[in-house]
């Protein structure tokens, strides 16, 4: 019979301990505790001057991150877009405070640590992450246990960066507004083409000839693959020239809706693009929207890595003329086609595949601008930059990355966008920088990707903080993608598409108050695509762009 993971006190003791540690020396008395898979308490801790609600408080977070599966955060946005209440579970352990971690092994959940009291509940996640990252690894142990995996990335020293970029051309964006797809007064066009790729917005599955938008979600997705079709077309380009498309949607339940749309505007096996399925609240009334990239002129070639390919009809991957896009990679060993097992072994074999699918296009991972990590457990989150860091070591070129807090079945996934060819640079924002060790923007040949970009006041004392406020935040951020795109030898009629990350869709006339400032011709300004997830804490919105220069 198979052996269950589970917590020893000693495991208990050492996250509590880390989390102690990491308290500053003025922290308010607050209480920690860590309990099993099942929610039992293995081990409690409460700083002199700590409550009895406080030692309460701190369990029930653990509990209900262990009970529920979800840190307590992730649980508090899901209830409350699914109109549901704590009341729901008939249970009075569970508790939407956040300051609630899982505790994973083995791809796992085995318990959940909480921490209560600091009087920020930002603050709280913080102090239980610090838990959380020791339950990795104990202390002194050898990081990158399976390094023998990963001499395969290079050989060699990766290309040298260039000590700046070739100015960029002076491209003037030309945008499309479709008839009923948004309203005439929306904050940004359909489509917007700059240089050689086009952008879409979120496309909606409303009926463009009644403008009313379905309550059947199955509707929902046919008409928005219909009018995907339509706005493309409408721009003076082909489906053909699609190189990836992401299927924003509102539940994990609309899943089965996807591929009828889908096989109707791609039939052929052997020439579609790429596709990412990423869930979270959309507006009210909406069940998807799909967001597309492509570039002008040039015809699909699909990729496909053996071991590696989708269960659902889509390819690995596409690449147009010189760019490349992925659908999802997952950590699966190419020789079964099964996942490995194990957080570190995941986070090895997915970096592996995304090398494997690079070489598989015609390039490296030197050939990567944008990767996207998507991360069930942020305690794993060290030992993915540590891996990223063999890929892209520091002093040379390094792709932009965003790492995103996402439940799913197994630990990691990755997706990427490259550029075959051209001058590599780095890009970054005096005053504005990362926790992690990676920069602000990267630049290969024309194309141009940031990772998250926040609302600092690059003037202010803290370069990682974003000012307080959803008007201050939206004022910087958007100033700060200027100076991203001027530093790569830019401007902001360059940029062709800003994802915006959003914790609250009753910020979204702060955010468009500060681009009509940065856009005042509605009709010349980027795509743009608004996600309710991959901010939180202080944090209101993050800014995301991609430019052609």
């Amino acid at each position: 019979m198979p052996a269950k993971e589970t917590i020893t006190l000693e495991d208990a003791e050492r996250a509590i301990g880390a989390a102690m540690a990491a308290a500053r020396p003025n922290e308010r008395p607050f209480a920690l505790a860590v309990v099993d898979e099942s929610g039992a308490l293995v081990y409690s801790v409460r700083r002199d001057g700590a409550s009895a609600t406080d030692v309460r408080n701190a369990e029930r977070k653990a509990y209900t991150a262990a009970y529920i599966g979800r840190d307590t955060l992730i649980y508090r946005q899901q209830i409350s877009h699914d109109g549901r209440t704590v009341a729901d579970w008939s249970n009075d352990g569970v508790t939407t405070l956040h300051g609630g971690l899982t505790l994973h092994r083995a791809s796992e959940v085995i318990g959940g640590i909480g921490v209560s009291g600091t009087g920020d509940e930002d603050r709280d996640e913080r102090l239980a992450l610090a838990g959380a990252e020791a339950m990795v690894k104990p202390a002194g142990d050898a990081r990158l246990a399976n390094a023998a995996l990963r001499p395969k990335f290079r050989s060699a020293p990766g290309p040298a960066l260039s000590d700046k970029g070739a100015p960029g051309r002076p491209n003037k964006r030309t945008t499309t507004r479709l008839p009923g797809l948004s309203a005439p007064d929306a904050a940004t066009p359909d489509l917007v083409q700059v240089g050689g790729l086009f952008f879409t917005s979120g496309v909606r599955g409303i009926d463009l000839e009644t403008g009313i938008m379905p309550d059947d979600p199955a509707e929902q997705f046919l008409n928005a693959w219909r009018n995907l079709r339509t706005l493309v077309e409408a721009a003076g380009h082909s489906t053909d020239n699609i190189g990836i498309v992401t299927n924003f949607i509102d539940s994990q339940d609309f899943r089965p809706h996807i591929n009828t749309g889908w096989l109707e505007l791609f039939p052929d096996a052997d020439n579609r693009p790429a596709r990412k399925t990423t869930s979270y609240p959309l507006p009210p009334g909406e069940g998807v929207e799909l967001q597309a990239i492509g570039v002008a002129g040039q015809q699909r070639q699909c990729i496909e890595v053996a071991g590696l390919t989708h269960r659902d009809p889509l390819p690995n991957g596409a690449r147009l003329g010189d760019y490349v896009f992925s659908s999802v990679i997952v950590p699966w060993d190419l020789s079964t086609s099964l996942p490995v097992i194990g957080e570190d072994a995941q986070t090895d074999q997915c970096f592996d595949n995304m090398r494997v699918f690079m070489e598989h296009a015609g390039g490296t991972v030197d050939d990567v601008v944008l990767q996207w990590v998507y991360l069930n457990d942020f305690a794993y989150q060290p030992y993915m930059v540590d891996v990223y860091l063999e890929a892209w070591p520091i002093g040379q070129y390094q792709a932009a990355r965003k790492t995103y807090r996402y439940p799913m079945g197994g630990q990691i996934q990755l997706q990427v966008i490259g550029r075959i060819g051209g001058e590599r640079t780095n890009h970054e924002i005096e005053g504005h920088g990362h926790h992690d060790p990676i920069p602000m923007g990267a630049r290969i040949g024309d194309l141009f990707c940031s990772g998250g970009v926040s609302g600092v006041d690059t003037a202010g004392p803290d370069k990682l903080e974003p000012v307080p406020g959803i008007e201050g935040q939206a004022h910087h951020g958007i100033r700060n993608i200027r100076s991203l795109v001027e530093s790569g030898g830019g401007t902001m009629d360059n940029v062709g598409l800003i994802t915006l990350l959003i914790q609250d869709y009753a910020d979204l006339p702060a955010i468009d108050a500060a681009w009509d400032a940065m856009f005042p011709d509605r009709d010349d300004r980027p795509a743009r695509q608004v996600m309710k997830m991959g901010v939180q804490r202080a944090n209101r919105v993050q800014h995301h762009m991609m430019a052609v220069l």
